[in-house]
């Protein structure tokens, strides 16, 4: 009896606790509809401020999101692979530090004869400062050191298919276009590499690219976003253009510098990728971004 009466008062317990549940997750379904909702009218607001000031000819753009998602492009063909010059240069550091027990060399960079882009040279530089400036003499060092089968398996890991195992070690630091990934590829490289930051070698790399963006090649990252803003690494390849321009200019920005939200890469035909990351500095600016 005393059994009978509780299963009997149990059952408007239960329908109470089914309400109860789908009120919660009509709750949960329309705040999500709603954050979806915010997140597309985002997306469209800053497309069309970035496509309003920047949609030149000579310029290419993605915006990503943390999670890898594209909010706002001017691509032509986000697959076409593309030689990104320098943009390479960190995931050398990552093959080369998982090789050599996260222990990097210091190096003398004597400029024009060391293949240097800078033609004095940089001088004595650790691996920080040899990405804030992206010098060529350092990662050169670090490419003809390198175990090409594992350093495929590491650019692999982050979405890489890196160059023949047979490319010159010029090539695999992004002189000439013996090296080509697509944009999307590029992009998800670098977020997984600001993912795994927690990792030493990762950490070092990160800081290199801090520098870059407060006064190394990306400076103009900062300039327009304020000092310590972002992570930025910059590339300039030989123009992939019709007419060929002197080069094309790259630039890579993660947003803000202690926890990414966004990630912006930008091509800019005729020029450096000092100039471009001036322009990626000035596109985050002008969507409300910079001096948090």
């Amino acid at each position: 009896m005393e059994a009978q009466l509780s299963r009997g008062r149990s059952v408007p317990g239960r329908r109470r606790l089914w309400v109860l549940i789908g009120a919660l997750a009509t709750l949960w379904a329309s705040s999500g509809m709603a954050e979806d909702s915010q997140s597309k009218l985002f997306a469209q607001s800053v497309s069309e401020r970035l496509k309003r000031s920047f949609d030149h000819r000579e310029l290419s753009w993605l915006l990503f999101n943390v999670e890898g998602k594209v909010v706002a492009q001017s691509w032509k063909d986000i697959s076409l692979a593309v030689a990104p010059g320098s943009l390479v240069k960190p995931f050398i550091a990552v093959a080369y530090g998982e090789q050599h027990n996260g222990v990097f060399p210091h190096v003398y960079c004597a400029g024009t004869r060391d293949h240097c882009w800078l033609p004095k040279g940089h001088g004595s530089r650790g691996l920080e400062a040899a990405i804030a400036e992206s010098c060529n003499a350092y990662f050169l060092a670090l490419a003809k050191d390198l175990d090409r089968k594992r350093a495929e398996e590491t650019w692999d890991r982050f979405g890489l298919k890196g160059p023949s195992r047979d490319a010159s070690s010029e090539s695999l630091i992004g002189l000439g276009s013996g090296w080509r990934e697509s944009p999307m590829a590029l992009a998800t490289a670098y977020l997984r590499l600001n993912a795994s930051q927690r990792q030493s070698v990762q950490q070092r790399i990160i800081a290199g690219m801090q520098a870059s963006a407060k006064d190394g090649t990306a400076h103009g990252v900062d300039d327009a976003l304020g000092a310590n803003a972002a992570l930025a690494k910059t590339g300039t390849a030989e123009c992939a253009h019709r007419p060929r321009g002197a080069a094309d200019g790259f630039a890579v920005v993660l947003y803000p510098a202690d926890q990414p939200r966004v990630l912006l890469l930008v091509r800019r035909h005729g020029a450096t990728g000092a100039e471009t990351a001036v322009v990626a500095g000035e596109m985050l600016r002008s969507i409300g971004m910079g001096n948090e």
